[in-house]
């Protein structure tokens, strides 16, 4: 199934809202004030990863985004909305973290590839961020004996 890049795009802006969500309800459930600071400052970056795909929008697509995220985007906002609601321990929360963080440097390593010039630098500069939450969650991990 083909995708537009207005499509992906709207996709790639409900996600960081989606993970920015998750990472503060993380932050307010952590005992530990690092790993609180940490998911607080993971989640502040998500917001501008989102602010800035809204900026980049604006100078790629002609015409307006999609009004909604295609169900697997859905699918994945509620996902991770849900976990704290699942009931999930700080450590089975990060390993999730983790497990999207690796997804979204999949998603946009695709994006990178299929557009050219500044778009293609963008996600690829996304793509790199999120490898630095996932590597700095394992961080957390590890600092905790959790890993």
């Amino acid at each position: 199934m083909a995708i537009t890049l207005a499509q992906a795009i709207r996709n790639a802006i409900a996600a960081e809202q989606a993970a920015e969500k998750f990472y503060l309800t993380m932050a307010k459930s952590a005992g530990d004030e690092g790993v609180r600071r940490a998911l607080v400052g993971i989640a502040a970056q998500e917001r501008e990863h989102a602010t800035r795909l809204e900026a980049m929008a604006t100078a790629l697509i002609q015409g307006d985004l999609p009004v909604q995220s295609d169900a697997l985007m859905n699918a994945i906002e509620r996902s991770a909305a849900g976990a704290g609601a699942a009931g999930m321990d700080m450590q089975q929360a990060l390993e999730y973290a983790i497990e999207a963080e690796n997804s979204a440097i999949l998603y946009y390593d695709a994006l990178a590839s299929s557009c050219t010039g500044d778009a293609s630098a963008f996600f690829e500069m996304v793509g790199k961020q999120e490898e630095a939450h996932a590597e700095a969650i394992r961080e957390i991990l590890r600092q905790r004996g959790m890993d």
